[in-house]
C-alpha cells in the first residue's frame, strides 16, 4: 500500500454537481455538492481504484504531469493526494474495478 499523486480534471455540472475524473485512471470517476465534497470524494475514489490495482497486482498507471494536460473552459485541473493503506476491498467491489478496467 502506498501514497499517490494524480491529476484530476473538476467540471462544474447543470445540476450544481461538479464532476470529477482521472485522465491516468480509467474508470475512476466521482462526483461532490461543492468543492470540498468533490475533492474528498476524489481522494476517497483514487484511493479504492489503485487499491483494487494492488490488490490485483494490476500495474499502477504513471500519473500525466499536469502541463500535459487539457481542461475545457468551464474546468480546471488539480492534483489529488490518496493513501492505499486501510483500504481493503470486498469481493463485490474487487469485482466492479475489474469491469471498470
Amino acid at each position: 500500500m502506498a501514497k499517490y499523486v494524480y491529476p484530476a480534471i473538476f467540471t462544474p455540472e447543470e445540476s450544481g454537481l461538479i464532476a470529477v475524473r482521472f485522465p491516468d485512471v480509467s474508470g475512476c470517476y466521482t462526483s461532490g455538492e461543492n468543492l470540498l465534497d468533490a475533492i474528498e470524494m476524489a481522494q476517497d475514489a483514487l484511493a479504492l481504484m489503485l487499491s483494487g490495482f494492488e490488490n490485483d497486482c494490476h500495474p499502477i498507471p504513471p500519473a500525466t504531469p499536469v502541463k500535459q494536460l487539457e481542461a475545457d473552459a468551464n474546468s480546471f485541473i488539480t492534483l489529488i493526494v490518496c493513501n492505499t493503506d486501510g483500504y481493503s476491498m470486498t469481493d463485490e467491489q474487487s469485482v466492479s474495478t475489474e469491469k471498470a478496467r
